[in-house]
């Protein structure tokens, strides 16, 4: 069954004012972007009624787009800046990229699947999105030849903090992702910031609970 346009538009408001307003975030800027950007627009038709429901949706490959409130506050404590360069890891068909585009200067769309990039693409033209970028390439490599990035943005879990992704911040520069560890359903959405040569502070925000991205699910362990 496919929702009326005019009722997923209803749907799209009273996510914004039943999920994402009561749970601290405040920057009229990401409430803007998410009242405005059709997420319905990014996933297939057969799950467009349930977009906006406060939970991931699932997409191929075990993928998902992030439950909408999880998303909303990643993006409150990321705090983009218009004249930000951000790297968007693991977007899958672009939503995260198209809530990205009206917040920052530009927007480094990496993903693994050519197919993603392709729908995405048409989405962000027909959004007038033109800030952002496609990549196709390893989500754990990252996308080094154009970094350093002032954020990184990752809209999955991961293991542990990949150390190859935190070297291509500029200095002062912040990354966001879920650390899930092996065996646990909710991880910690922890923001890590690169220090230069003193390193990188990390800290944890809250709890929350999404799909490993590809190449950073748990490895086997070693058996003899």
């Amino acid at each position: 069954m496919i929702v009326p346009m005019n009722s997923l538009e209803h749907a799209r408001k009273n996510m914004v004012d039943c999920q994402i307003r009561p749970n601290g975030v405040v920057s009229p800027d990401i409430i803007e972007a998410f009242e405005t950007v059709p997420r319905e627009a990014f996933v297939p038709k057969n799950l467009q009624n349930i977009v906006y429901c406060d939970d991931a949706v699932p997409l191929d490959d075990g993928r998902c787009l992030l439950e909408p409130v999880t998303h909303a506050r990643m993006l409150e404590a990321l705090a983009p800046g218009v004249n930000d360069v951000v790297l968007d890891i693991g977007g899958a068909t672009g939503y995260s990229a198209a809530i990205l585009s009206s917040l920052a200067s530009t927007v480094i769309a990496l993903e693994e699947k050519a197919t993603d990039l392709v729908f995405a693409q048409c989405i962000w033209d027909s959004l007038d999105a033109c800030n952002i970028v496609g990549f196709k390439g390893s989500l754990i490599k990252g996308c080094a030849k154009h970094a350093p990035f002032d954020l990184i943005f990752l809209g999955g879990s991961v293991t542990e903090i990949p150390q190859d992704l935190v070297r291509q911040l500029s200095l002062k520069g912040r990354m966001i992702t879920i650390i899930r560890p092996p065996g646990s359903v909710m991880g910690q959405v922890t923001i890590i910031e690169n220090l230069g040569e003193k390193g990188f502070s990390s800290y944890s925000l809250f709890e929350a609970g999404a799909a490993y991205l590809p190449g950073f699910e748990p490895q086997p362990a070693f058996t003899f």
